[in-house]
């Protein structure tokens, strides 16, 4: 991975559960990880290894999520064998309605689930 969290950006995220009462377009988005058309952004940390957030892989918005994964996965990931993921240096923390990419692929998933 390409510029991995601190320690200190990792002890500042909410704890896991720890905004389950803010709506989902309303909780913060703290850390943004990217490879190619892969997207992972962190919401909340368990202190360890674990964030929950929303995903979105290949640029598949159809299939993206809300859920939990891995900061050790992030770590292993390569694409062809050596293009790294990278911890967005200039991400500055916002709403998840304010994350442009996120807010129209949950705008799609909403359309598609009205059908």
């Amino acid at each position: 991975m390409i510029n991995i969290p601190t320690r200190e950006q990792l002890q500042q995220l909410p704890r896991l559960y720890e905004t389950e009462n803010i709506p989902p377009e309303d909780k913060v988005v703290h850390l943004h990880f990217q490879v190619d058309q892969c997207h992972w952004w962190v919401m909340e940390y368990d202190g360890k290894d674990t964030f929950f957030g929303f995903v979105l892989l290949h640029g598949w918005s159809q299939y993206a999520e809300f859920g939990y994964f891995t900061l050790s996965e992030l770590l292993e990931i390569k694409v062809s064998g050596c293009i790294e993921i990278v911890n967005d240096p200039f991400w500055i923390p916002r709403a998840a309605k304010d994350v442009g990419l996120m807010q129209n692929t949950l705008q799609l998933q909403s359309i598609q689930q009205d059908r």
